[in-house]
């Protein structure tokens, strides 16, 4: 299978590449209130809105850096991932590129590629992170 590999932080990180729809550096994100730290707010692309997550701060890795003005850095892209009725967007800290591995994914996997330890992903998983977060006024 083709696997999509980030880092954030770090820890190198994948995802089948079947659920990335696409990858953008032109973007403008939109804030929201009452959002966990991670929740970087929301971009409208090609018709369609998606949450943006900043991935390092949603699995709570140290040291993660985050980019306070919301806006593209040099070399920072986002991650549109999409699967089945769900859509969402990843920020991550830098994006590597593309490697096949054989076998199948479960919830999270580890895979060893080029001396690197890559965590394998599935969108669900970053849903159902995603859903464990408390929101609204308790957190501001």
């Amino acid at each position: 299978m083709k696997i999509f590999v980030f880092k954030a932080k770090d820890i190198h990180m994948g995802i089948e590449s079947e659920y990335v729809y696409r990858i953008i550096d032109d973007y403008k994100i939109t804030p929201v209130c009452l959002t966990p730290k991670c929740y970087t707010g929301l971009i409208f692309y090609r018709g369609e809105l998606f949450d943006v997550i900043n991935i390092g701060l949603l699995f709570d890795y140290s040291g993660h850096t985050e980019n306070i003005d919301n806006e593209p850095t040099q070399n920072q892209r986002i991650i549109i991932v999409k699967w089945h009725n769900k859509k969402i967007a990843v920020i991550p800290d830098e994006i590597t590129g593309m490697i096949w591995i054989d076998g199948k994914s479960n919830e999270l996997n580890s895979y060893r590629y080029e001396n690197k330890n890559i965590n394998l992903i599935t969108p669900d998983h970053i849903w159902k992170k995603l859903q464990e977060l408390p929101y609204g006024y308790q957190q501001v």
